[in-house]
């Protein structure tokens, strides 16, 4: 049967000397194809597949257990300016690596998170040219793209009482099993509790609640960064690793050049 669809992709590797078996994120779930003659010829999707792009595939579907077949592929946008920009483009790697993991419930708001991600993206590479303030708003993206990611997974981080007990006072603990906050009086029976100040609880509520191409333009996000980021960076790289139990390979890299 023969799928017509939506789709980014997410990873490809060498299939035999010519082809590549790719994985494309649709708005239902995650696909895996052969995609013969790939490397050979670049008119054999080569160009399509190597680029930052949203594309319209066609993918013959074999028997269960079978791998797929995409048969045609044509992009319906491409992201130049983010193939330009090696701060954003090493983030989209970090961003596929993690969905690719994630991405896997059948839930079409991963594909739109990802389009959403994108499009905040190329927005902030039109309107900044500073490499520092560049940085540190990708730096916010990411952060509110894990924790969006973690929200469609089913296990949003509680921001708004302890999780434990439900009060909303003297929540100034944050624990990664639990997924939310925890009072003083509940973290001691919990193991992996992380202190967390009002500015960061403030910080991680924003980028839970705002969407992706408002945060660029929020300028309190600015005025708390340096105080609150470094926390909230080790609490979802923490979260991400528990909910999917593996290392991101791409994070390393991304985080070398955003914080040098």
């Amino acid at each position: 049967m023969i799928k017509n669809t939506n789709a980014f992709i997410l990873y490809y590797n060498q299939y035999k000397t010519s082809s590549i078996i790719a994985s494309f994120l649709t708005d239902n779930s995650i696909i895996q194809a052969i995609c013969y003659r790939a490397k050979k010829n670049s008119k054999s999707f080569g160009s399509d597949l190597e680029s930052i792009s949203k594309l319209n595939i066609s993918i013959y579907e074999k028997k269960e257990n079978h791998i797929s077949t995409l048969k045609e592929s044509s992009i319906i946008k491409n992201y130049k300016i983010l193939e330009k920009s090696i701060y954003s483009s090493l983030a989209i790697f970090y961003i596929k690596e993690v969905l690719l993991y994630c991405a896997k419930d059948f839930d079409s708001r991963y594909f739109i998170l990802m389009e959403k991600t994108l499009d905040a993206l190329e927005s902030l590479e039109e309107n900044y040219d500073d490499d520092k303030i560049k940085k540190m708003y990708i730096d916010i993206l990411i952060r509110a793209f894990e924790i969006k990611t973690l929200h469609i997974a089913g296990i949003s981080p509680n921001l708004d009482r302890c999780i434990i007990c439900e009060d909303h006072n003297d929540t100034l603990f944050y624990s990664i099993l639990e997924g939310g906050l925890i009072c003083s009086k509940c973290k001691n029976i919990i193991k992996d509790y992380i202190k967390i100040s009002e500015n960061e609880k403030a910080f991680m509520r924003i980028m839970k609640y705002t969407p992706l191409i408002e945060i660029i333009k929020n300028e309190e996000l600015k005025n708390i960064y340096n105080n609150s980021i470094s926390n909230i960076r080790n609490i979802m790289n923490k979260s991400i690793f528990n909910h999917i139990n593996r290392t991101i390979k791409s994070q390393k890299v991304l985080e070398e050049i955003l914080f040098t």
